[in-house]
């Protein structure tokens, strides 16, 4: 299921990066669990980076409801969905 997805920037992965780090210090195993069954939706049986699975989950209306809604909404707060992702998530 996973679509081609333009390139980030270096500096626009990094900020992924730096969110997801601080959503995992306070995820709880209810997330971890929702985030690895949009995994398995996302891309079954396959290998993909962490920010190839947020914003393919989140440019696929299907699949915005299967990220952790505390993922979505860190992101959200630190400015990091751009407008079209944040309308999808909103």
């Amino acid at each position: 299921m996973q679509s081609q997805l333009p390139p980030l920037a270096d500096e626009t992965r990094k900020q992924f990066h730096a969110i997801f780090n601080d959503w995992m210090v306070n995820a709880s195993d209810a997330d971890f669990g929702q985030l690895e069954t949009a995994k398995t939706r996302y891309a079954p049986f396959q290998v993909c980076s962490m920010v190839t699975l947020v914003r393919g989950c989140l440019a696929n209306q299907d699949l915005r409801s299967a990220l952790p809604e505390t993922l979505v909404q860190l992101l959200r707060e630190r400015n990091w969905l751009r407008p079209s992702s944040a309308a999808i998530a909103a």
